[in-house]
């Protein structure tokens, strides 16, 4: 199913989901994304480059649900964003390259 966006409703629909879906378990931020996969988080590191503290996530691919086959994904991510992975929390995650699209947490630790 394919849903028409006005210019205006991205920026509300990004705001809805940044404000909104962590409180269901899920954030999205992007539309075109080629991965999807389901995966456990197995390290969260600082990142000390940059204007704004990140966060490298290294996750285990248990399945791959969209996409090309990957075994693990590196992501970057702002530290104090909407999602606070942690170490054996397992997620499906979208993303585009190095770019998280969406995370919904799956089962926590």
């Amino acid at each position: 199913m394919k849903q028409l966006m006005r210019p205006g409703m991205v920026a509300l629909s990004l705001f809805t989901a940044i404000t909104i879906s962590p409180a269901f378990g899920t954030t999205q931020f992007g539309a075109s994304c080629p991965q999807k996969f389901i995966a456990t988080v197995t390290n969260v590191e600082d990142v000390q480059n940059g204007l704004f503290p990140k966060v490298e996530v290294d996750f285990q691919v248990i399945q791959t649900l969209k996409g090309e086959q990957i075994f693990s994904k590196k992501i970057q991510i702002v530290r104090d964003g909407p999602v606070h992975f942690k170490s054996g929390e397992i997620y499906t995650i979208e993303s585009r390259e190095n770019w998280l699209c969406s995370a919904t947490l799956f089962s926590k630790i």
